[in-house]
């Protein structure tokens, strides 16, 4: 490590991968330079480009993709860059072509150990090891993130707790006076600690859950063996807190929605 690189190069490989993964109920499509997925349920829902990497030249990749994606039925298409995203200039195109902005992230890290943020009162979190938490993940997800909603609910369970036997990954579950409110998981892998998924409803917010899903998490990376935590922030919602907590800004992702009308 330098002084100007705080983490580990196997941090920031994890921070690469973290996030790109389509979420449940996409389908990928097959490409050579980019991550693209789509929710054939709902065909008036954004595909999503999740990474692309080319040596080609930004405007030649831009002219080919826009077409894949129309080709393929997309009316619109919601791009991610990160900072070794590639082409460079292909984030310019987008924008140029009339995208607007919907997502500014910061990835934030820091190390498992250390203080963790205690919890308000009236405020508690549960791990997920039944249908009932898993229904409060499913709920909270579509009511934040407009996720869709799983059509068979007990794979998923099967897949969650397959994923806490075998120390994969978690759900945990935030309440607040008794009332499911939040929601967020924890990926362990190569000794690195993804905090992804957390989202709480609009009128829990600002009362600590948030925080206190966070401490939970953290405790379940340490029990695991975890020497690094990494998360992405909104700048205006979660990343203060982050920050207070120790986190350090270690990258930047956007997402730009682009229409794309039929030609």
């Amino acid at each position: 490590m330098t002084s100007d690189q705080p983490f580990p190069e196997l941090v920031m490989r994890a921070m690469t991968r973290h996030g790109v993964v389509p979420s449940r109920g996409y389908v990928t499509l097959p490409h050579d330079e980019a991550l693209v997925s789509h929710y054939p349920d709902d065909p008036d829902r954004p595909f999503v480009v999740h990474w692309t990497a080319s040596e080609r030249e930004p405007a030649d990749l831009f002219a080919d993709l826009t077409a894949y994606l129309r080709e393929r039925g997309a009316r619109g298409a919601e791009w991610w860059f990160r900072d070794d995203s590639t082409p460079a200039g292909l984030e310019e195109l987008v924008l140029d072509a009339g995208a607007t902005t919907t997502e500014d992230q910061v990835c934030v890290a820091r190390a498992v150990d250390g203080v963790v943020p205690a919890f308000a009162p009236g405020v508690a979190v549960t791990l997920v090891q039944d249908a009932a938490g898993l229904d409060a993940v499913i709920t909270i997800g579509s009511a934040v993130f407009d996720n869709p909603v799983p059509p068979d609910r007990d794979a998923w369970l099967a897949e969650v707790l397959d994923d806490l036997d075998h120390a994969r990954s978690a759900w945990v579950v935030g309440w607040l006076d008794g009332e499911p409110v939040g929601r967020a998981s924890v990926g362990f892998e190569w000794q690195v600690a993804p905090l992804i998924g957390a989202a709480v409803l609009p009128h829990a917010r600002r009362r600590g859950v948030y925080a206190a899903m966070l401490a939970a998490r953290l405790d379940l990376a340490a029990t695991t063996r975890c020497h690094t935590a990494i998360t992405k922030a909104r700048r205006g919602e979660s990343l203060p807190l982050l920050l207070r907590e120790g986190f350090t800004p270690i990258g930047h992702e956007r997402a730009h929605l682009l229409d794309l009308p039929g030609t």
